[in-house]
């Protein structure tokens, strides 16, 4: 299984987000099938023993408050040979939660987790997109506004390619706020 640890978003920026997908030019700009917040990346991971360290990690992790996200604006980034039109995240907090998951993960015996830097929520990608055309969209949305969360809970995801599309699978919540 090729595992991606992040936040489910809630219903109101997700229905947000698909609008905004569902406003993106032509086919050359491809949605990204299941809109969520990564904060690390595990890769492929078969061994059930390592399956199990993982769980135990995630359901150890804890915060005394949930943690506040606050949306920065559209940016596109690259990483290898993809280009990704995404939202910013802000704050110390998250980033410091990815961190902790990267370490919570490596003393699981995960062998190279990826934490997400830049925190971003990926909205499409636009590899195949002319730089002008992403820079006109970006700035006809500019104006959107989304309100800010708090997440009180991780979820694992699975994740696998279908033909062209990567599929992205919701396995598992875990709660890590002792804060109600």
């Amino acid at each position: 299984m090729y595992l991606i640890i992040g936040a489910t978003l809630p219903t109101d920026i997700r229905t947000s987000l698909l609008g905004l997908q569902s406003r993106f030019p032509d086919k050359s700009w491809r949605p990204e099938p299941f809109l969520f917040l990564p904060f690390c990346t595990l890769g492929e991971i078969t061994e059930r023993a390592t399956l199990e360290d993982i769980d135990h990690a995630l359901l150890s992790l804890s915060s005394r408050a949930p943690v506040p996200l606050t949306t920065g604006g559209f940016d596109v980034f690259q990483r290898k040979d993809r280009i990704t039109l995404g939202i910013k995240i802000g704050a110390p907090e998250p980033d410091h939660l990815s961190v902790k998951i990267e370490v919570a993960m490596r003393r699981a015996g995960v062998q190279n987790p990826q934490p997400a830097t830049p925190l971003i929520i990926p909205l499409a990608d636009v590899t195949e997109v002319s730089p002008p055309h992403v820079n006109q969209w970006i700035q006809m949305h500019h104006p959107q506004t989304f309100s800010s969360w708090c997440v009180s809970e991780i979820t694992l995801f699975r994740s696998w390619k279908n033909a062209d599309m990567p599929l992205i699978v919701p396995e598992e919540d875990y709660p890590f706020s002792t804060a109600l």
